[in-house]
């Protein structure tokens, strides 16, 4: 997109500022994201991909989920997020819904996880009005576990639909989730949660994080999945523990949560791995995958 074409899209929908140049950022799974170079300042655009590409259940509209998570994050705690400066999900003056956010210096890089310990739990302290994902298609509910078991379902069907599994094994997946479900809980609140806390959305300098990226797949569940996603980076080490100041639950059904999250988390692999990418023998390691840890639970 050149930035004429850009700067009249964007004057359309009312940001006020004028782009001098953009720049691909790459590296992202999801969105299309450039860094904008404008008369005011620098900042980040996302463009949402196209609705035709496959989608999760709910990645759909997922974008709509970050100014409001955003405001709260910023509102409500030290973490270095963004801010949105600018969004437009009307579609009036192209096809994709895209925001403007707030540039925040660093890149990737080793960091203190006893930091975004500490940060994580300042996102967990926020508390919503309902357990889901906020402002986009995918439901929401009062009660986690039965929310989680219909997220399951959904998810599960999603693959089934790709082609990712089959019917027998739908079938076998969801039986491996009812066999285990004594063990989730409801005593918890509805906490914000991450959910994408990979190196890509971790900005550092000098070792020290200077920004927390893309909370679009963040949801208000139980703070147990976030360290089952966390375990699948790497990232839930004792460091990370120290700083969020809290201990880990711990014993049997403890463990199997993580596994019934874990699974829940890393089966979207198969999904995109060949609906968005045609590559299913990558896309059976992670089906398969999935099968070994829910039957060594």
């Amino acid at each position: 997109m050149q930035e004429a074409e850009l700067n009249n899209i964007l004057a359309q929908s009312g940001f006020s500022d004028s782009v001098e140049s953009a720049q691909s950022l790459g590296g992202g799974m999801y969105n299309d994201s450039f860094v904008l170079d404008c008369q005011g300042g620098r900042y980040v655009l996302r463009l949402a991909p196209p609705d035709e590409e496959p989608k999760l259940f709910y990645e759909k509209k997922m974008m709509r989920s970050e100014p409001g998570i955003h405001r709260v994050v910023n509102e409500q705690t030290s973490v270095p997020a963004p801010s949105v400066v600018h969004y437009d999900f009307s579609r009036e003056f192209i096809d994709r819904d895209f925001l403007i956010m707030e540039y925040l210096p660093g890149r990737s890089g080793p960091f203190d996880k006893s930091d975004l310990g500490d940060y994580v739990r300042q996102i967990h302290d926020i508390r919503g009005d309902c357990y889901g994902y906020p402002d986009r298609e995918a439901p929401t509910g009062e009660n986690w576990t039965d929310l989680f078991h219909r997220y399951v379902e959904m998810i599960f069907d999603d693959c089934l639909r790709a082609g990712a599994i089959d019917r027998d094994e739908h079938t076998r997946f969801l039986s491996l989730y009812d066999e285990r479900w004594d063990a989730m809980t409801d005593d918890i609140e509805p906490c914000l949660l991450h959910l994408d806390l990979w190196s890509a959305n971790i900005l550092t300098q000098d070792g020290r994080i200077t920004g927390i990226l893309d909370f679009d797949r963040g949801l208000y569940g139980d703070p147990e999945l976030e360290f089952a996603v966390l375990d699948t980076y790497g990232n839930s080490t004792p460091q990370f523990f120290a700083g969020y100041g809290r201990e880990r639950p711990d014993g049997r059904d403890a463990q199997v949560r993580r596994n019934l999250y874990i699974v829940y988390e890393i089966i979207k692999y198969a999904f995109i791995r060949l609906a968005r990418g045609g590559r299913r023998s990558m896309a059976r390691s992670f089906v398969e995958r999935c099968f070994r840890i829910l039957e060594e639970t």
